[in-house]
């Protein structure tokens, strides 16, 4: 795993997504596209949101390779900051 740090809670995981980490919500972004997904606070880490047919913030769909890696790309950088994140899946 390698995660660079660019900014407070700004870093880009090796595969080249970038993780943006809000109090309530975190920004996933690839090639330009961004999902922003909803997170609660949780014990160790966030809890986060995944939807089971994810779509970029534009409406357009997440391709099924990049849907299929987010949790663990999430998971890394989370890690990472120092923190073990919790999912959920949303129907």
């Amino acid at each position: 795993m390698t995660v660079q740090q660019l900014q407070p809670r700004e870093a880009r995981h090796h595969s080249g997504a970038i993780l943006r980490s809000r109090r309530f919500a975190t920004q996933f972004e690839v090639d330009g596209h961004v999902l922003t997904l909803g997170v609660e606070p949780g014990v160790r880490g966030g809890l986060y949101y995944l939807p089971s047919t994810p779509t970029w913030d534009d409406g357009t769909p997440v391709p099924p390779a990049i849907a299929a890696g987010m949790q663990t790309v999430i998971e890394e950088v989370e890690r990472f900051w120092g923190h073990w994140p919790e999912f959920r899946a949303v129907l």
